[in-house]
């Protein structure tokens, strides 16, 4: 049975997976994932990989297809269950009490896919594994504030040394949000953070390089998209 601090982090999204408000999922493999694949490992491209927070991405498809062993985490069973067939994979599933009651693991019977299903605050290195790469699109942005630190320390033990986080940040005014009712162009969630916070956070156990900045406009503000890599020293 899921605790009350787990109702509450995962409440919210649940919902939206019920109702298909899922706007956030992107209909394309993202384009800078696949100019750095074969930078993210300590040798070059990595063994395997984690996504938190994965939901369907077609990411997690394309990293598998590429030869990585890919692991990935979403809180909404619905969110993995239709990965897998939306994709016309099949899948077997366990019990995985170190996620809590409801903890499951949705393996693929290849053995090319492991999607996890929990709370990201309780997975570890005992339940998964390490890694050589993360794929952190929009996942540490998308939390609530009071769990980014947890999650920063998991993330941080994941990675081997010389390995890689490819980490997709937001920066906007919280401000300019203030007031709008509309859900689609309601912030945040994703939540803004910005350089100095993300050196604070990784820093010094990871060399923190920005690589690029572009911008979008959510209704009448604007917002950044900033990409980072960051490599375990």
């Amino acid at each position: 049975m899921a605790s009350h601090a787990e109702r509450e982090r995962l409440g919210g999204w649940k919902r939206m997976w019920e109702f298909d408000e899922i706007d956030f999922h992107n209909e394309q493999v993202h384009q800078t994932l696949i100019e750095y694949l074969d930078r993210l490992g300590p040798c070059g491209k990595p063994a395997n990989i984690f996504v938190p927070l994965c939901g369907k991405s077609l990411d997690v498809k394309w990293l598998a297809d590429q030869g990585v062993q890919t692991v990935g985490l979403d809180g909404v069973h619905k969110a993995l269950e239709q990965f897998y067939t939306e994709h016309g994979l099949d899948w077997e599933e366990t019990n995985v009490p170190a996620l809590g009651g409801a903890g499951k693991l949705l393996s693929s019977k290849d053995g090319r896919l492991k999607l996890y299903c929990g709370d990201i605050t309780d997975f570890t290195v005992e339940v998964g594994g390490c890694f050589d790469a993360v794929w952190d699109r929009a996942a540490v942005v998308a939390l609530n504030r009071e769990d980014v630190e947890r999650y920063v320390q998991i993330m941080k033990g994941l990675v081997r040394p010389g390995g890689c986080i490819l980490l997709e940040s937001e920066e906007f005014e919280a401000s300019d949000f203030d007031g709008i009712t509309d859900v689609l162009l309601k912030l945040p969630p994703p939540h803004a953070m910005f350089e100095d916070e993300i050196r604070r956070l990784y820093e010094p156990e990871f060399t923190v390089k920005p690589l690029s900045r572009s911008l979008r406009k959510v209704g009448e503000n604007s917002v950044h998209d900033v990409m980072y890599l960051l490599r375990k020293n």
